[in-house]
């Protein structure tokens, strides 16, 4: 069950942005600007410098969904920078790259899948995401359409990265909220975070959102109407 006194490792993202290389997305964000974002370690051991480096790959994509909708997760490469602030962590004692150390309370509830504890009050409502399971299962991870699977590159080396959706507790799907997972070649699992962007930074993809509707509405009341054809 959830547990309200069990702190976890949490990291703030900053991404800046001088020009994304890919012109599909040219005006996705604007140059210059700064996208935040806060991960939750879910795993029980600390994250690796790859590992939260390697998230550089995903928070445009993530970006793009909070503004289309879209649950394609394009990887959107940019020239610009990169920063991580850790923000608390459980693990004082225990250097990353160890193993597992003792396990917090059960958050695994079948069917709806992992269960995340809130840290703020035992009465905050219970989130969820697909299960995921420790062995990569490609067949099983394909098959749930609230997954979105690709590879990347981390450090040299072949990842298997799986974009999951995030639900209430009454399975509705929350918007600014994602669980991002990863898998070695050799199938083991290396890291699985929660993600959110700030309020600032959900703000100006809310803003980006509400033009972005705006100028597709006034170009369709512009067009000429379609000349009927007379029977």
């Amino acid at each position: 069950m959830a547990s309200s006194g069990f702190l976890r490792e949490k990291h703030l993202l900053t991404l800046g942005i001088l020009r994304l290389l890919d012109d599909r997305y040219a005006d996705l964000p604007r140059p210059g600007r700064v996208l935040q974002m806060i991960i939750t370690n879910v795993r029980n051991r600390p994250l690796s410098s790859e590992s939260i480096k390697s998230m550089s790959e995903s928070i445009l994509s993530l970006y793009h969904n909070l503004i289309t909708g879209s649950k394609h997760f394009p990887i959107i490469p940019f020239r610009g920078s990169f920063l991580s602030l850790q923000t608390a962590t459980p693990f004082v004692h225990m250097e990353p790259g160890r193993g597992e150390n003792i396990r917090p309370p059960p958050l695994v509830e079948e069917p709806a899948g992992l269960m995340v504890p809130a840290e703020a009050s035992s009465s905050a409502p219970t989130i969820r995401t697909p299960v995921i399971p420790e062995m990569m299962e490609v067949g099983r991870l394909w098959a749930d359409h609230r997954n979105r699977v690709r590879h990347i590159k981390v450090d040299g080396r072949t990842v298997t990265r799986v974009i999951s959706s995030v639900y209430s507790s009454d399975s509705t799907e929350l918007s600014n909220r994602w669980r991002v997972s990863d898998y070695r070649e050799d199938g083991h699992i290396i890291m699985s975070v929660l993600c959110q962007f700030t309020e600032k930074s959900r703000q100006c993809a809310e803003r980006k959102k509400r033009k972005t509707t705006e100028e597709e509405s006034s170009s369709r009341s512009l067009s000429p109407p379609k000349k009927r054809l007379r029977v």
